[in-house]
């Protein structure tokens, strides 16, 4: 594993990219360290798991924002009440946490960090510990990956790409519209291959930076039990769109981190709204 840090480079473009950049490499580390040992784990919910290396490396990143500026947090482990706020910084301290604790691949594991200004996401960071990847943007100057411009699109159709399905544990709490487009995607009609592999947010990344047919990746997002939140979101939605990707809702439109739908990602705007009028279309054909 090579892990270049890019604070350098981070701090070029803006202190508080800086910051978050040290703290989702102070987070990785705990994720590190942990890598090598057992834990206790705790089930949230079916297929949904945290242990203390979540705790531990959600208070590292908090402590470092705290020190350094005065906005709120809102972090899915330690402060996921936080009310909204137009200012505020929100992080997934470590997304993959299931397929981390079973042991799925380095490559799902990742820290997430993203500052909200002016109700806007100004910044995101996403940082993979277990294989030193770093992806980090700021809007309006440009998306990085390992300090190096990153730029996404395709101009391949949907029956030719590799679309990647992000389900709930629980089949329960399976919303009708991800249903129906998983079947639809896997008709004649639908993508060139369909999978669902350990649910994870920082696949976005290994889609804007992949040179491969992974292209598009669907969440589940049930209002019932939030799958996908603005944790989830905010920070990969930012280096997507600044590196020329997408985030869709069910409608077409784009994704707000703070509502909970369906979410469709994809390399480029074809490939989403294909998709999108795919899910419009009559039911698959068996």
């Amino acid at each position: 594993m090579t892990d270049i840090c890019p604070v350098k480079h981070a701090g070029s473009v803006s202190p508080h990219l800086e910051l978050a950049v040290r703290a989702a490499k102070a987070a990785g580390e705990v994720i590190r360290d942990g890598s090598t040992r057992q834990h206790s784990i705790e089930r949230k919910a079916v297929g949904d798991l945290v242990s203390q290396v979540d705790l531990s490396a959600d208070k590292v990143v908090c402590d470092m924002l705290r020190a350094e500026t005065d906005w709120p947090i809102l972090s899915e482990e330690l402060n996921a009440d936080q009310p909204v706020c137009d200012d505020m910084w929100i992080v997934d301290p470590l997304d993959g946490s299931s397929a981390f604790l079973m042991g799925g691949g380095p490559e799902y594991p990742s820290v997430l960090i993203a500052l909200r200004r002016d109700a806007e996401t100004q910044l995101g960071v996403c940082h993979f510990p277990l294989t030193g990847d770093w992806f980090y943007a700021e809007r309006g100057k440009a998306a990085w990956h390992n300090g190096k411009r990153l730029v996404c699109d395709s101009d391949l159709p949907l029956s030719e790409i590799w679309v990647e399905m992000n389900q709930y544990g629980d089949a329960s709490l399976e919303t009708d519209y991800f249903a129906e487009l998983r079947k639809r995607l896997r008709s004649t009609d639908g993508a060139r291959i369909v999978t669902s592999n350990f649910p994870h947010a920082g696949v976005a990344m290994r889609i804007a930076g992949s040179s491969g047919t992974l292209a598009a990746a669907v969440h589940d997002n049930n209002p019932e039990s939030t799958k996908q939140g603005p944790w989830d979101i905010a920070p990969v939605q930012v280096i997507m769109e600044e590196a020329g990707g997408i985030f869709l809702n069910p409608e077409g439109k784009r994704t707000n981190p703070f509502v909970v739908e369906p979410v469709i990602i994809s390399r480029s705007r074809n490939i989403a709204l294909e998709i999108t009028d795919l899910a419009l279309r009559l039911p698959a054909k068996s």
